[in-house]
Formats: C-alpha cells, sequence, structure tokens
C-alpha cells in the first residue's frame, strides 16, 4: 500500500428535479425572443435545465427563503448519501456547508440543519463558508483539509447551491447578465468525504493556492434588488478571469516544481462555453481533450455553481483510465476569485 496521506475518500452529488427542461424549453419559458439571445443559448452548448424554485412564481424573502432551505436539505442529504454509502457518520469529526445562493445569513445554518437531519454526533465541528462563489468548493476542501490535518478525524465537505432562488423572471432580455444567468445555472449539490488513508486509488491532497483580484469586484456576484440577490455578471469576465486562472495554476505548479505537461487530469469549474476555451487558451491547454469532464457535465446540467467542481471531480474518478499522475482542480467565483487545489494518485 502507499504512504498514509489525507486523502478524498468518496464523493456524491445531487442535481435538482423539481423543474427540469431542455434549453430549448428554458428559452421559451422565459420569453425570449430575440436572435441573438437565442444565440446565445445555443452557444452555451448546454442540454438540460434543473431548478429547485421556480423562476415564474412570485416569492416573498421569507418564502423564497424556505424554499431555498427545503432544497438546500433535500438536495444536500441526497447528495451526502450518495457519497457515503453506508459510512458511519459518527466518525466524522467536522462538517462544512458551503453556498452563496442563499439570501439570508439563516441561524442556526444550513450546516447545523444538514447535522440534525442526518444525526450526526453531537460534537461534530461545523464551518459555514459563504460569499465565495463559484469557486467556493476548492476553499471548502482546504478548510476541510485543514481540520483533517488539526484533529486527524475525517471530514464531511458539501457544496450546496439553489441557483433558481436568483432567477430574475420579469427582467428584460436585453439584461444580459441576468439572461445569462437564468440560462447557464442550475441547483445541485455535491459533497466529498476526506480522510487519512494508505488506498493508492484515491486522490491524495497536496496543495492550495487562492488568487483574488481587488480590481475585480464587479465582475461577479450577486447584487441586491428587490430584497433578492441578482447575479453581477461583467462582460469582461471572459477576458480578465480565465488569465488570473493561469496565474494561480502557474504559482501552485511552480511552488511543487511542475508544469502544466506533468498534470494527467484537470477539474475545472465550467464557468460557461467561452470560459473553458478561454482558460484552455490561457493554460496552453486542448479544451475538449484537458476539460473533459468539465464540458461533460456543463452539457449535462450547466452550471451548477460551486457545487460543479466536485460532479467534475466524480465523473473524473469514475473512469479507471484516470486514476494516475497529477490532479489539477481550479474554480473561479465571486470578486474575482480564483482557487486551485494539487492532488495525486499513489
Amino acid at each position: 500500500m502507499a504512504e498514509v496521506k489525507p486523502r478524498i475518500i468518496s464523493l456524491g452529488h445531487a442535481v435538482a428535479d423539481r423543474l427540469v427542461m431542455s434549453m430549448d424549453e428554458a428559452v421559451e419559458y422565459f420569453g425570449y425572443t430575440s436572435g441573438p439571445v437565442k444565440g446565445i443559448a445555443r452557444n452555451m452548448k448546454v442540454s438540460g435545465k434543473h431548478w429547485w424554485c421556480d423562476p415564474k412564481h412570485r416569492y416573498s424573502v421569507q418564502e423564497l427563503t424556505e424554499d431555498y432551505e427545503s432544497g438546500a436539505l433535500a438536495l444536500s442529504c441526497e447528495a451526502i448519501s450518495n457519497c457515503l454509502q453506508g459510512y458511519d457518520l459518527n466518525n466524522i469529526g467536522t462538517f462544512i456547508y458551503v453556498s452563496c445562493t442563499k439570501l439570508l445569513d439563516l441561524t442556526p445554518g444550513m450546516a447545523f440543519k444538514i447535522a440534525g437531519r442526518l444525526g450526526m454526533r453531537s460534537d461534530v465541528r461545523m464551518d459555514e463558508p459563504s460569499g465565495l462563489g463559484c469557486q467556493g468548493a476548492l476553499p471548502g476542501l482546504e478548510t476541510a483539509y485543514a481540520h483533517l490535518m488539526t484533529w486527524g478525524e475525517p471530514v464531511l465537505v458539501i457544496a450546496c447551491e439553489i441557483c433558481s432562488a436568483t432567477c430574475f423572471y420579469d427582467a428584460p432580455q436585453e439584461d444580459l447578465g441576468n439572461t445569462i444567468s437564468n440560462l447557464l445555472f442550475s441547483d445541485g449539490a455535491s459533497a466529498a468525504l476526506i480522510a487519512m488513508s494508505d488506498n493508492p486509488g484515491l486522490p491524495a491532497i497536496v496543495d492550495f493556492h487562492r488568487f483574488f483580484s481587488t480590481d475585480g469586484e464587479r465582475l461577479l456576484g450577486y447584487d441586491i434588488q428587490d430584497g433578492r440577490k441578482k447575479v453581477r455578471l461583467s462582460r469582461d469576465v471572459r477576458t480578465k478571469v480565465p488569465p488570473m486562472v493561469a496565474k494561480t495554476v502557474k504559482t501552485l505548479l511552480d511552488r511543487n516544481h511542475l508544469t502544466t505537461e506533468d498534470i494527467a487530469n484537470w477539474c475545472v469549474h465550467n464557468g460557461g462555453a467561452t470560459i473553458l476555451d478561454e482558460m484552455a487558451l490561457a493554460l496552453g491547454l486542448n479544451s475538449r481533450k484537458h476539460f473533459q469532464y468539465s464540458w461533460e457535465t456543463l452539457e449535462k446540467y450547466g452550471n451548477l455553481s460551486s457545487a460543479t467542481v466536485g460532479v467534475v471531480a466524480q465523473k473524473m474518478h469514475a473512469d479507471p483510465a484516470t486514476r494516475h499522475g497529477w490532479i489539477l482542480g481550479a474554480a473561479m467565483g465571486a470578486g474575482a476569485g480564483v482557487g486551485a487545489a494539487l492532488l495525486r494518485y499513489g
């Protein structure tokens, strides 16, 4: 067996099925009629939309918060069940919940409510980072790693997003940030269990790096409109964010005396078809070849925000041909910020 190291033991995900439709149906659902918007929808390469909330419903803030909570509970518990597959919850020492789509700072938080629903032990440590946007799963994994190395007990981390809670149905289709968000994002959750293990067939966690741009605050994030979160999505994301990803990845690789050629598997957030292509260009990679599982996830579900990377990782690990060598995980999010992780089989 290999050396005992902090490793990802198992992964699981769940996707909303309350409201499911094709991209063509979503365009019709929102009443988008302009040629340019229909062209944008086609170029997204997304086949299906998966929502928990109904964007047409005129929610009050209380109703939206309650629907977010019910969706987050349902999807998180399903993803965790798929991840653990009978693993004893009493072994888990820390539980981490990551989300950026909750409207209010719920107290007690979702980690508390999910732990209670699942019957976790009463002394489980909880953490609930927020405000990180689509990159949240990687800082979440970094926090999980820190807890594991500090306390020595297995850690469960979940990223759950109810993106439909941020849809604005009545906004004009010329509001392209909102229109793209309505069509691109879906709802889902992804969970990861990390623990010390000597199994070489499980990826060992090696290193992390983060980056944020003080000039990028208006690129990605949420504004508050009518008491609700509304996506802020600048046209400059496609040109400014991929170089940030490349810079973050290079710093992480340089610190570990590696180059992009040493990476066997890429697990990157699928911010959209254009973003995947621009990231590949910035990194000197082939988008369809190196980001295969990101593309598969995008085409099936769209962008699941912070839950995306976990779904990509699960798809990648399910393919026996990928279970070797170095893995590079990367995601961009609010701010604009970037999180990256380096892992290795063996």
